[in-house]
């Protein structure tokens, strides 16, 4: 029980994390001032980390977590490297 509040708590605090970086990078299409290496290394941490739970764990909430947090570093990555390409 206890477990399942707190990765409901990391979930949450995730896509708060997350979000507000992807609503810029859609809404101002520039992404000069992010650092793509930063992204490449979250993208590869949040794969492993995805990838582990998975694997090891069978808990359907860890995999959903790590999914949403894969799926939110690689959108901004692919916006970030897309968006320098257009200039």
């Amino acid at each position: 029980m206890l477990g399942n509040v707190l990765l409901a708590i990391v979930t949450l605090c995730t896509f708060i994390s997350y979000y507000p970086q992807a609503a810029k990078l859609v809404k101002t299409k520039k992404s000069g001032d992010i650092s793509i290496g930063s992204w490449v290394l979250w993208v590869i941490s949040s794969l492993s980390y995805t990838i582990y739970a998975l694997v090891v764990s069978k808990d359907l909430m860890l995999i959903f977590e790590t999914c949403l947090e894969l799926s939110f570093c690689l959108l901004i990555l692919i916006l970030s490297i897309m968006y320098r390409k257009n200039k």
